[in-house]
């Protein structure tokens, strides 16, 4: 996609992302032209020219009908097979991925990696590594998001939820918390930086 309008990708799911997106863009405008162009042809073409004018009997077209409805009934289907294939693809983290362990909580992230380290508002990655990442949170919602990696995911007290990532570029790239969660929620930020391997 353009980067113009879209954050630059930089992990391995990303692309497929921006594919669905774009093809939904493109199928909403195609739709949108359609029938704002067809209502405006219609009112045009069967205004009332005098008054007492009747409207003209038109007979239905059986194609036609079936044609309007089968078009986007397919439209809609390969949407959601593309969709739900993408989800499970994002939820579904390889065996053997690294985990680290995210606590969320008013208004900072922390990040536990299995070595016993411990990072606050930033975390460290290896490119080109699956990482799944376990979360929680201390107190309210919290919504794990990362723009460049298209990964987003709610932290919810009390239970944990899981999301994973390859980061393919290297770099920082900015982590925002995208569930309301009180005054200090818009400074609720944290890095991820992604780092070669030899250096993580």
């Amino acid at each position: 996609m353009n980067s113009n309008y879209m954050p630059p990708e930089a992990s391995t799911i990303a692309g497929y992302f921006d594919s669905l997106y774009g093809f939904l863009v493109i199928a909403s405008f195609i739709s949108c032209v359609l029938v704002i162009g067809g209502l405006i042809i219609f009112a045009v073409k069967y205004r009332r020219k005098q008054e007492g004018e009747k409207t003209p009997y038109i007979s239905h077209s059986t194609l036609l009908e079936f044609l309007w409805s089968f078009i986007p009934f397919v439209i809609f289907m390969v949407v959601f097979v593309w969709g739900w294939w993408l989800f499970d693809k994002m939820r579904n983290a390889p065996d053997g991925a690294l985990e680290l362990n995210v606590i969320a909580q008013k208004w900072n992230w922390d990040f536990m990696y299995k070595s016993g380290r411990k990072t606050s508002s930033e975390f460290f990655v290896p490119i080109g590594t699956p990482v799944k990442l376990i979360m929680t949170s201390k107190d309210v919602i919290h919504s794990f998001y990362v723009p460049a990696f298209r990964v987003k995911q709610d932290v919810v007290p009390g239970m944990y939820t899981t999301v994973w990532f390859e980061a393919n570029k290297e770099g920082s790239f900015q982590l925002f918390c995208t569930e309301y969660c009180g005054e200090g929620h818009s400074a609720m930020l944290a890095k991820v930086n992604v780092l070669p391997k030899d250096k993580y």
